[in-house]
């Protein structure tokens, strides 16, 4: 699978591609990885991360 097409890529930052099944792909700039936000379940992977930080927050102040 080509990850690297333009077409699946929103300002070059978000991976939006339901053909693919990773939810996890490598970053098109740079390095690291970025979520699929066409699968379910980085909506999920996404709302666990901002909902830890959110606890965090809470219990330091």
């Amino acid at each position: 699978m080509n990850r690297n097409n333009g077409n699946h890529w929103k300002w070059g930052v978000f991976y939006h591609n339901p053909e693919d099944p990773k939810v996890w792909v490598e970053k098109l700039y740079g390095w690291g990885y970025t979520l699929n936000m066409a699968r379910p379940m980085s909506w999920v992977i996404l709302a666990a991360i901002l909902l830890a930080v959110l606890v965090l927050f809470r219990l330091t102040t």
